[in-house]
């Protein structure tokens, strides 16, 4: 299949344009001279019979003159033929050649009425011809020959037509020049786009400098969608480093408990116990662990349709949730308030909010869940956390080192800023007063 450039197609359409136009121009021009001629030799003839027939063109005989029967001088004009027809119907007298007489002309000349106006053929030469009836009887008419005009519109449409193939070169010409000037930065662009796509360097800028554009804004629109897949192929490395290292420490207790069961087949019943009873343990960790990695590399929670819904009563589910799971009593107060999102996202965000304060607060202490307009706090009475630290514990398996010694993967705050970020909202911690401990929590948009 031969591919054309986009330069060339706009040349041919440039071309083709000209063309057309020329063509549209040779059509109005021959169609509004004709008119025109035609109107002038319809004015003339008009003005002409009117002249003979009221006597305004008698007198003097001059040399070319006819006088016909009835007196009626005929003047032999090369611009015209005039004949005259009396009340009979008889040809009086002709300048030239005779012309036609139909019926009409007939009745004109026998009775009167409204001029006769029409086109004839004589000798195969077309003739514009009027028929005026003469007062005293009789009628007068008068022919003019269209060759001129023919020829005068031939030579219209010829000369137009002639030019309208250089024109429509030029045009091409044009065309081809401009569409390579204007699409030059559009060609860097597809080859930006092209090298993106060979070398997988998604750190190529392929911006335009110096145009505001379509094309401008199209590479400006690149360059952001490269960064936004530099950003997630980043992302998608250091979660599958950081979810390497988790998962090494929990396979390697794994694998060396089962090579322990394998070479010590003898072992007290109470040692294989607790062995099976770590392994278990591990697995179970694990289990949660690919569960969540899995949450946080795909987008389904992003997708869900958004309702709106009362962030209490997702509050009260979540606290319900826990509290089955959790001897410590849980708080819950606040006012409705509503807002547009994925309850069951929501609610696992919030559940796994309160679940951190369980986990690292003291057994049995109260935790307390706050809603008001919009916003979520989940305050524990554990250690707190440190300043330092609380920006970093919604990232991806971080864990303070107080916390390595708890169970726990460091993704749950992580699925909590990005569900969070999906609703367009805010994560934040502080420290809670009195202390000691912290308040966990995020702000929704709300609606009114």
């Amino acid at each position: 299949m031969i591919r054309s450039s986009l330069a060339a197609r706009l040349a041919v359409a440039f071309a083709a344009l000209v063309f057309l136009t020329v063509v549209l121009t040779t059509f109005v021009a021959i169609v509004s001279t004709t008119r025109q001629v035609g109107d002038d030799t319809d004015r003339f003839l008009r003005e002409r019979s009117t002249e003979i027939a009221d006597g305004v063109r008698s007198g003097p005989d001059r040399g070319g003159n006819r006088r016909g029967d009835r007196g009626l001088l005929l003047a032999a004009d090369a611009d015209s033929i005039v004949q005259a027809i009396g009340p009979a119907g008889r040809v009086l007298g002709s300048t030239d050649v005779e012309l036609p007489i139909s019926r009409n002309d007939l009745e004109l000349a026998a009775k009167g009425g409204r001029s006769d106006l029409r086109t004839v053929e004589i000798d195969g030469v077309r003739y514009r011809m009027i028929t005026v009836a003469v007062d005293r009887g009789g009628a007068v008419q008068v022919a003019r020959s269209l060759e001129d005009s023919s020829i005068l519109i031939r030579l219209i449409r010829n000369r137009l037509l002639l030019v309208s193939v250089p024109l429509a070169i030029i045009g091409a010409a044009l065309g081809w020049l401009l569409a390579r000037r204007s699409l030059l930065p559009l060609r860097d662009l597809s080859a930006s786009a092209e090298r993106v796509a060979a070398t997988r360097d998604l750190s190529t800028s392929i911006g335009v400098e110096g145009r505001d554009d379509e094309i401008g804004r199209l590479a400006a629109s690149f360059d952001d969608m490269l960064g936004a897949l530099a950003d997630s192929r980043d992302q998608q490395q250091q979660l599958i480093q950081d979810a390497a290292h988790e998962l090494r420490t929990p396979l390697t207790s794994v694998t060396a408990n089962v090579d322990l069961l394998s070479v010590a087949p003898d072992l007290p019943v109470d040692d294989r116990t607790e062995i099976l009873a770590g392994i278990k343990g591990e697995l179970r960790q694990l289990s949660k662990l690919f569960t969540e990695i899995i949450e946080l590399a795909t987008d389904d929670r992003e997708s869900a349709p958004h309702v709106e819904l009362d962030l209490l009563d997702v509050a009260h589910e979540a606290v319900a949730d826990e509290q089955r799971r959790s001897s410590n009593p849980i708080k819950i107060t606040g006012e409705p308030t509503k807002v547009s999102g994925d309850r069951e996202a929501l609610r696992r965000a919030l559940g796994n909010i309160i679940g951190n304060a369980v986990k690292y607060g003291p057994a049995d202490a109260p935790i307390d869940v706050r809603v008001s307009s919009g916003t979520v706090a989940v305050a524990d009475r554990g250690p707190g956390i440190p300043e330092s630290e609380r920006t970093k514990i919604f990232g991806r398996f971080y864990r303070s080192d107080a916390a390595r010694a708890e169970p726990g993967s460091g993704l749950g705050l992580a699925i909590v800023a990005k569900i969070v970020e999906a609703h367009g909202g805010q994560t934040f911690v502080e420290s809670a007063d009195p202390g000691p401990g912290a308040i966990v929590g995020f702000t929704l948009p709300t609606i009114n």
